[in-house]
């Protein structure tokens, strides 16, 4: 029967916990014993050996011991296997294995193959003292990491073994060398610069220093699927490798492959491999430090040589305890440039002898060492008239070190500051402007002479302290301001006579100032002091404010009168104008100069280009000035009238300077005048025609009813038949009404040109007063015509002078009766407006022609010269119609009859 049991490592809490077996063997009293404990019970002659396996337990896979342990039966030998280990939730490390009693045959093969193990591990260990040799031995490590690496891969009849390099701040691994057997591929070059997966189950063994030992690929967690199907498609049959460790912790890790048949991992297997790993770790880390330290060394020593610093070592000889001379020991290539003295010739020799023209400067050494004043000195050396800097100190009792630094240019520096700064002192005292300093308290430390004469001091100890946050005078918003570190420019009206005993000044007027007050910070950047500058711009304030003044009468002047002024270049276009200028020329106020000038776009098209000539025609000379009116098209769409007057004041196109002067002013009333006057002239001139032709026509028109009242009176008196004295008289009395109709016309005509046409308004019917002019009427009517009065309303009332209201209606009435001979003539009125009648005459005569409706109210027209009539009658009408704040109109169709109307207010 076996004689087996197993056990569980628990390396948190230290302890073991063991199967009943294992148990009654070792004769305990519980299932759990510390590993101390355990470790006691074995042979004293492989406590050791399983004490140290035990420590390495966490982070191997692979752990195979035989050894001895006192037992119930007393010795007896046993095998320890682990099988696996694992982590629990709470990132405990448990392993699980068994423990196995031998019986004497198997103790004597165990031990023959403890032998073999011997003989391999002896192997083995010459085999890691020649690796070590080898590092020792060879500058090149490459050459020697490939050779282990095929050492280990002939010991385990591999297939490829590796390190890889892990550079954790680019989170990726490179393969840095690659041994691979016979018909193996080799892959370094594709395994370059490969991202690192972070959470992957290798990536985690290897990064928490813990060895990955795989017989066969089912030995892997199932967490670690991710990196089995990369390893599975490779063949790998078994693997192990092991994180490589520095003291910034794991910076690669090295490994095996097997690929053509499993192996089972020893723990003398992981414990050799893991001390080549080590060994390459640290001999590579060791050749890094190596190299960086000489990298260093190399770079001290070009520093040491080529620094512009000179380096001179010396030993001080003494002589009962005084200095005697010095030993030059050293010294780098500065010294021989500071000395101009090769360094060769006096290395190694003593001063006095080797240099015996420097006695001067070593006296001064000796000086300064007797009295132990070894610090920071400056030397002129006349010769090559140069400044140097030196600093002494001890590296031992006897020897002593000097540094020499040639400051020749930061000393002329220096004199060049001094002299700018008295330069500057010098500025300061004597700028036209008043400048004050504060500290960073805002107490005043100094204020130049322009100041006190500004603010009527006589020396300044008598405002030296005051405080600059204290002044009355500086708005509250600037101070604030400084407060918060800012800077502030700012104008100032400073009132003398409110300054209440901050200062005692001689001044008890208001001067006007600009200022600017800055904040000035140190190199640390800390607040030290406030700057204050003061310009007194009283006088320039008050002639600015005449100018002003002038400015203002002459913009006003410029808005009354519509005259615009502006200065420009020609080449730059850039200038000045008045409001009214830009006004003139309809573009906005304030426009830029450059937008207008040479490009006028509210100018009439034609006007425009001679504008644009001109330009042209003085940029090249051949004009100088221009006067001329042009049109100015309005936002309404309208053009009205400016006159432009442009010269030229200083032509030097040599120097970019055609410098013109504009004045223009608007026209447009002066136009609109003299175009009143051009239609008051014309028609002037027609009335004086059309008067001509009136006169003329009324000494015709007056003559034929004259002629006929003339002559016929005479009939009347040489007949005696009643019928022709009736028709004669008849005759007569016509030819009197049509007389009496021409002069009220004529009168009627009068009273409208003089003014003085009168209107007695009532209140009277309009259907009565429409019927009493139909019934006086209908006598004058032709045969064939018919004269009515329209269906009417009711009773209508309007307010109105009833005989001008008569007279436009019967002369509606008497026109329609001369140009119709047949049909009928309408009288009518109809409401349009709650507060506007309309009354119309239609009638169905000759009607008007089209053209000549436009013109049929105007005076003096007759539209049929053989009808009788003054062509008085409808001007005399509309006059009427418009006084009593009506509208006339007409309606005609040729040959079909007429319609003239006029509205009234009711």
């Amino acid at each position: 029967m076996a004689q087996i049991g197993w056990w569980e490592a628990d390396f948190k809490n230290q302890k073991y916990t063991l199967s009943e077996f294992i148990v009654d063997l070792l004769c305990l009293e519980s299932d759990t014993i510390e590993f101390k404990d355990l470790h006691n019970l074995v042979h004293e002659d492989y406590r050791d050996k399983l004490r140290e396996a035990s420590l390495t337990l966490k982070n191997q896979r692979a752990y195979e011991l035989i050894f001895p342990l006192y037992t119930k039966y007393g010795i007896t030998w046993v095998l320890s296997k682990m099988e696996f280990s694992k982590n629990t939730e709470q990132d405990n490390l448990k392993s699980f294995g068994y423990i196995r009693c031998l019986n004497d045959i198997e103790v004597n093969e165990k031990k023959l193959s403890t032998r073999d193990e011997l003989n391999k591990l002896l192997y083995r260990q010459i085999s890691i003292s020649h690796s070590l040799f080898s590092f020792l031995q060879t500058d090149d490590i490459s050459e020697t990491v490939q050779k282990i690496l095929k050492d280990i891969l002939m010991q385990f009849n591999g297939d490829r073994t590796y390190i890889f390099e892990i550079l954790p701040e680019r989170n990726i691994q490179s393969c840095i060398y690659e041994v691979t057997a016979e018909n193996v591929s080799k892959e370094q070059e594709f395994l370059q610069n490969l991202p690192i997966n972070q959470t992957s189950w290798w990536s985690q063994q290897i990064l928490s220093k813990k060895a990955i030992i795989l017989n066969t690929l089912d030995d892997m967690p199932a967490e670690a699927e991710y990196d089995r199907n990369i390893l599975e498609p490779q063949n790998i049959k078994s693997l192990m490798a092991v994180p490589l460790l520095s003291q910034k912790g794991v910076w690669g890790y090295m490994g095996i492959d097997i690929v053509k048949r499993y192996r089972n991992w020893s723990n003398a297997d992981y414990q050799w491999f893991t001390s080549l790993a080590n060994i390459i770790s640290i001999c590579i880390e060791l050749r890094k430090s190596e190299k960086k330290a000489k990298e260093e060394r190399q770079d001290l020593n070009n520093l040491y040589r080529h620094m512009p610093m000179g380096y001179l070592q010396m030993q001080v000889i003494y002589e009962n305890n005084k200095v005697t001379d010095f030993k030059f020991l050293d010294a780098n290539t500065a010294i021989e440039k500071i000395t101009r003295l090769p360094i060769k010739s006096y290395i190694g020799e003593y001063a006095s002898i080797a240099t015996p023209h420097l006695n001067r400067e070593l006296s001064m050494l000796k000086t300064l060492l007797e009295t132990d004043t070894t610090e920071e000195h400056t030397y002129y050396h006349p010769e090559s008239d140069k400044y140097y800097q030196y600093l002494l100190y001890f590296t031992k009792k006897d020897e002593m070190v000097i540094l020499f630094s040639d400051i020749t240019a930061s000393h002329k520096v220096h004199l060049a500051l001094k002299h700018n700064e008295e330069i500057l002192r010098n500025i300061y005292q004597n700028l036209p402007a008043g400048i004050e300093l504060y500290d960073k308290d805002g107490y005043l430390t100094d204020l130049n002479d322009k100041d006190l004469e500004m603010f009527g001091l006589k020396d300044k100890r008598e405002v030296l302290g005051v405080n600059l946050f204290s002044n009355p005078n500086i708005p509250e918003e600037v101070k604030i301001k400084l407060r918060n570190k800012e800077n502030a420019n700012f104008k100032l009206n400073y009132d003398f006579s409110v300054i209440n005993g901050y200062y005692t000044s001689q001044r008890k007027d208001v001067i006007n100032l600009v200022s600017k007050a800055t904040t000035l910070y140190d190199s640390q950047n800390n607040l030290t002091n406030y700057l204050l500058i003061n310009i007194d711009t009283t006088e320039t304030t008050y002639a600015y404010s005449k100018i002003r003044e002038f400015e203002n009468l002459f913009t006003l002047i410029g808005d009354y009168a519509k005259v615009g002024y502006a200065i420009f270049d020609a080449l730059s276009r850039d200038g000045y104008a008045l409001s009214s200028w830009y006004e003139n020329i309809g573009e906005q106020d304030g426009t830029p100069l450059p937008e207008v000038i040479g490009v006028y776009q509210n100018v009439h098209p034609d006007d425009r280009a001679a504008l644009k000539e001109f330009m042209g025609n003085v940029k090249q000379g051949k004009a100088t000035c221009l006067r001329r009116e042009v049109r100015i098209r309005r936002q309404s769409g309208e053009f009205s009238w400016t006159s432009i007057n442009v010269l030229v004041r200083d032509f030097r196109p040599q120097n970019n300077i055609i410098e013109m002067v504009c004045v223009n002013y608007d026209i447009t009333p002066l136009k609109q005048t003299e175009q009143k006057l051009i239609i008051a002239r014309d028609k002037a001139e027609q009335l004086d025609k059309l008067k001509s032709a009136f006169l003329a026509n009324m000494s015709h028109e007056i003559r034929t009813p004259l002629n006929s009242i003339v002559g016929f009176s005479s009939l009347l008196a040489e007949t005696n038949e009643r019928e022709e004295r009736m028709e004669y008289v008849e005759i007569i009395q016509r030819n009197n009404e049509l007389l009496l109709q021409l002069i009220s016309d004529i009168l009627d005509l009068s009273k409208i040109e003089a003014g003085t046409f009168e209107f007695v308004e009532s209140q009277f019917e309009v259907n009565q007063t429409c019927l009493e002019i139909v019934k006086t009427l209908e006598a004058k009517v032709q045969k064939g015509v018919t004269l009515l009065f329209e269906q009417h309303l009711s009773p209508c009332y309007i307010h109105s002078d009833k005989n001008r209201f008569t007279q436009v209606i019967t002369n509606f009435i008497n026109n329609a009766i001369k140009f119709t001979s047949h049909g009928s003539i309408t009288v009518g009125y109809e409401i349009i407006s709650e507060d506007r009648i309309k009354i119309y005459v239609r009638d169905t005569g000759v009607g008007i022609p089209q053209e000549k409706l436009g013109n049929i109210f105007d005076r003096f027209v007759k539209l049929n010269n053989f009808a009788q009539g003054t062509g008085l009658g409808l001007s005399i009408c509309k006059s009427i119609v418009s006084q009593m704040g009506g509208e006339i109109g007409v309606e005609s169709i040729e040959d079909a009859g007429s319609y003239f109307w006029f509205t009234h207010p009711l």
